[in-house]
């Protein structure tokens, strides 16, 4: 095996943990050289990239990236004439507003692929509002582009060093978005309101991993389904879903992984799946389910749904 850079902090089986080393790959998308990526043979598999991608390297790179993505249509949406669209930090955007937002996505480099992974044309709910990704799990005063800004403008390089090498410290006050299989604390279950700053429940949160899931995110395109939208990697009904994600053990390039994201979801063996992952490297398929509460949504612990 070629010389590496294990990141160690990244765990295979924590949905956040496999989010953020995809964004790790995203965050090379507009250099020359971009990292191969894969996962360790540990008990709990770690992500790994090649040895010329150093921790600092990779820190620096993101950081630069957080800043521009912070900044780009696909966190700000904006109508043609730059005026806010009504609630799009929520993303509940109007039919006209979806098409009009999705056009930007051509503009912007990798940070356009992330609108693609939030909203799809024509893809709306009762309220005839758009319909967004099943990964969209914040509510409420919980407005998932805000965040998603908060999250990009307030980590640090120490913060993202940390996430990346671990072990998470679980420090910060940044709100967060709700992917790591340990977010499992809602407020109905709770004595205080852990969204409320002056609450001594307030969560905290790892902004180094969160910032570069953010970035994960966008290789999960989103489809207008006859029903609702429909995100590559999750199956099942809103109210009842479920997130599928593979291993590898071959480094892979971003192309390449998008390919494996593509195919490798809930039972490989289901239609012969199984033997192009084995080709791949794919050695196991995690799902965890997706549970909602309030319209709050978070993931729980990951079964193995299929491994070589």
């Amino acid at each position: 095996m070629m010389h590496a850079t294990h990141l160690t902090g990244l765990e295979g089986t924590n949905p956040l943990g496999f989010l953020a080393a995809l964004g790790v790959q995203v965050a090379f998308a507009s250099e020359a050289e971009q990292p191969r990526l894969w996962w360790s043979d540990d008990i709990t598999p770690h992500a790994v990239v090649g040895a010329e991608f150093t921790i600092d390297r990779i820190a620096d790179q993101s950081m630069v990236v957080f800043d521009y993505w912070k900044n780009s249509p696909a966190m700000n949406p904006r109508r043609a004439d730059e005026s806010v669209m009504p609630k799009g930090d929520e993303l509940k955007l109007e039919s006209k507003d979806i098409r009009t937002y999705l056009d930007q996505s051509r503009q912007h480099d990798s940070a356009g692929d992330l609108i693609t992974a939030l909203v799809a044309e024509e893809s709306l709910d009762n309220s005839k509002k758009a319909k967004p990704t099943d990964l969209y799990f914040t509510a409420g005063r919980q407005k998932f582009l805000c965040i998603a800004r908060q999250i990009l403008d307030g980590v640090s390089k120490e913060e993202s060093l940390t996430g990346l090498t671990g072990p998470w410290s679980y420090k910060s006050p940044l709100k967060t978005l709700g992917w790591d299989v340990s977010d499992d604390r809602m407020y109905a279950l709770m004595a205080n309101n852990p969204s409320s700053e002056s609450s001594p429940d307030q969560k905290l949160t790892n902004p180094g991993p969160e910032a570069l899931a953010v970035l994960g995110l966008s290789l999960h395109p989103v489809f207008t389904g006859k029903e609702r939208t429909l995100t590559q990697g999750c199956s099942g009904l809103w109210t009842k879903a479920h997130y599928s994600w593979p291993l590898w053990r071959k480094p892979a390039s971003t192309h390449a992984v998008k390919s494996i994201l593509a195919h490798a979801y809930d039972h490989p063996t289901a239609t012969n799946r199984h033997r192009w992952l084995r080709s791949w490297g794919v050695f196991k398929v995690l799902r965890s389910p997706i549970r909602r509460s309030g319209h709050y949504g978070t993931f729980s612990p990951p079964e193995v749904a299929w491994q070589a």
